[in-house]
């Protein structure tokens, strides 16, 4: 994961450079965290295994603790990092969305800050990310793109397929509405486009 030359097939300019800054942020800020869950069973299960019952189990309440809580400070701290590689990657098409996905609901927020940019870099593939990490809070940015008109028809469609995906009432109502209420051409269009 944390390899630049998995990101970098044919780097331009400083995008190696971004991309080595970033790796480092997911590695040093994943590592420590694995390191200490790791070393809090390990001591959890040779407390257990010297019959210190109580300190095995306090040590194992506080993994659990850390895991979900630690695990959330660094998730929301590493986003920023994935969304740098996302940003600055050279890959192949099927790749492209993948640092948003491993970065997973925490790199939503900053996709969604940056969606309503029409020049937005792999802009479809933001969009489509969205929809996979089913990020709820961008259901009104996806109604928004969905029904702009100014909007090309891709991105448009895009928007369709991630609200089905997110797969909420709100988000499931809109896509249906638009559907049903789609007259003229364009709008025909982009749902064409998005069942296709």
């Amino acid at each position: 994961m944390t390899l630049t030359d998995n990101y970098a097939w044919f780097p331009q300019r400083k995008e190696r450079l971004i991309l080595d800054f970033a790796l480092f942020d997911i590695f040093v800020y994943k590592g420590l965290f694995w390191l200490l869950i790791t070393n809090l069973i390990v001591f959890a299960l040779i407390a257990f295994i010297k019959k210190k019952e109580r300190t095995s189990l306090i040590a194992f309440t506080l993994t659990v603790v850390l895991y979900f809580v630690a695990g959330y400070v660094v998730d929301k701290s590493c986003a920023s990092a994935y969304y740098r590689i996302f940003m600055n990657q050279s890959v192949s098409e099927e790749y492209i969305t993948r640092p948003l996905l491993e970065g997973g609901y925490q790199v939503g927020y900053i996709v969604m800050e940056n969606l309503p940019e029409k020049e937005m870099k792999n802009r479809r593939y933001a969009i489509g990310a969205i929809g996979e990490l089913k990020f709820k809070p961008a259901i009104p940015i996806l109604q928004q793109i969905l029904s702009d008109k100014t909007e090309l028809d891709v991105f448009r469609a895009d928007a369709f397929e991630a609200l089905q995906k997110i797969g909420t009432m709100q988000s499931k109502e809109i896509a249906e509405g638009f559907r049903k209420h789609a007259t003229d051409s364009l709008d025909l269009n982009v749902i064409k486009l998005a069942d296709y």
